[in-house]
């Protein structure tokens, strides 16, 4: 009896020191209830195979895939829109359980790139990509043909593109041709789909061309999360502070 309560001690203090330094998953294998200090291989969800977007990402996939994925990778993500690490620094991302905007930095076609994975609030599923491609060092010549290639690349990946040339629709006949040279035109590749890619800057004083990869049935399920968050949190602050009033 006391070498099993001595075992039983040891087991305890054992799966004390093992929360302290991770987090232990409670997962059933083969109908048997198991303990690891990894996610559960349900918890992946690696989203939808159909769709492609930036570097592979897919949109749906959850922020535990995501992660596992930088990690075998070595992609250097970073919590929020910083960039302080160039590897991948999983002690540093364990500290922002909260996060739900990753970025990296990258390259496209030999020009530096900053990459941005947004993730829905409660779900954690990513429903956007955006990637800005510094061309402020580049000759005008060589960035309007880096632009035009780039365009090429994707129309044919995404087939053909509309142009957004009444942007702001508000805006007079002499604003819209001031707004274009300030910000360029837009081109927009799958206007008629769920799933939208987006692309600004072509103007002269352009210093980076940005790419944005939208799927539009989870921004509005970002949305309605936020909203419900934003709610439940003024109605507890209000339940809080009712004596006040």
């Amino acid at each position: 009896m006391n070498n099993y309560k001595l075992a039983l001690s040891v087991l305890l203090v054992s799966l004390s020191s093992a929360t302290s330094a991770a987090e232990i998953y409670k997962c059933t294998i083969d109908d048997k209830v198991v303990f690891q200090d990894f996610p559960c291989a349900e918890d992946y969800e690696y989203g939808l195979t159909a769709l492609d977007t930036f570097d592979g990402w897919k949109y749906g996939m959850n922020i535990l895939a995501f992660k596992k994925r930088s990690k075998l990778k070595n992609i250097p993500i970073n919590p929020g829109t910083s960039i302080l690490y160039n590897q991948y620094n999983e002690k540093y991302i364990k500290k922002k359980p909260d996060a739900r905007i990753f970025s990296y930095s990258t390259k496209v076609a030999g020009e530096s790139a900053k990459v941005s994975l947004f993730f829905t609030k409660k779900s954690q599923s990513l429903y956007r990509i955006q990637v800005n491609i510094f061309v402020v060092s580049m000759p005008a010549e060589e960035k309007a043909y880096f632009y035009t290639s780039l365009v090429n690349q994707l129309s044919k990946k995404y087939n053909q593109y509309i142009e957004v040339k009444d942007f702001p629709s508000t805006a007079n006949f002499v604003s819209k041709f001031i707004i274009k040279d300030l910000v360029g035109t837009e081109k927009i590749w799958g206007s008629n789909s769920d799933s939208i890619i987006s692309l600004t800057g072509n103007k002269p004083v352009a210093a980076f061309y940005s790419l944005n990869y939208k799927y539009i049935p989870l921004i509005k399920k970002n949305i309605a999360e936020t909203t419900d968050e934003i709610r439940s949190s003024t109605d507890k602050a209000f339940s809080k502070d009712s004596i006040k009033l």
